[in-house]
């Protein structure tokens, strides 16, 4: 996986998470019965780490390939 690579798919995991940690907070998810509940969390919570994580991969590989 190309450094570009990497920080494209990270910026859309990290959106997708961000977007639902608002989505979970305005349409009230996070009152859900509890195993629902969970899994929204764990879910958001999964696409926010892989995507920052990603992110900041890709740009430290882009930035040592100069």
């Amino acid at each position: 996986m190309t450094s570009q690579s990497k920080l494209a798919l990270g910026s859309v995991l990290a959106v997708m998470g961000a977007l639902g940690m608002v989505l979970s907070l305005v349409l009230g998810w996070s009152e859900a019965p509890r195993p629902w509940s969970f899994i929204v969390g764990f879910f958001v919570g999964l696409f926010m780490g892989l995507g920052v994580t990603l992110s900041i991969a890709g740009l430290i590989e882009r930035r040592s390939d100069q």
